[in-house]
């Protein structure tokens, strides 16, 4: 679940300061991001509030590369993976 707090911080990554109908796409962005973390293993108790920070991470690294056109697409989804690898490795599980 896509927390008000995470919404908030996913907002400020991509450097959208108002609200709008576009809050939908990124609040979206994060859910597939926290789906995706669900995917591989991750327990529900580090996805619920989504504190831990490489969690919160992975999360607002994902959101801001598939938010608009980012040019730093390619590079930011690589981050993202490479955060994926080390959550993996990381005990996230229950």
């Amino acid at each position: 679940m896509v927390t008000q707090d995470l919404l908030n911080a996913a907002k400020l990554r991509v450097r959208k300061t108002s609200s709008n109908v576009l809050d939908e796409d990124i609040k979206q962005l994060a859910a597939v991001a926290l789906r995706d973390l669900e995917r591989i293993g991750v327990a529900d108790i580090y996805l619920s509030a989504c504190t831990d920070p490489l969690i919160r991470e992975a999360v607002l690294t994902f959101v801001n590369a598939n938010y608009g056109a980012n040019p730093d697409r390619e590079k930011l989804m690589q981050s993202y993976d490479m955060l994926l690898t080390k959550i993996k490795g990381g005990g996230y599980r229950v």
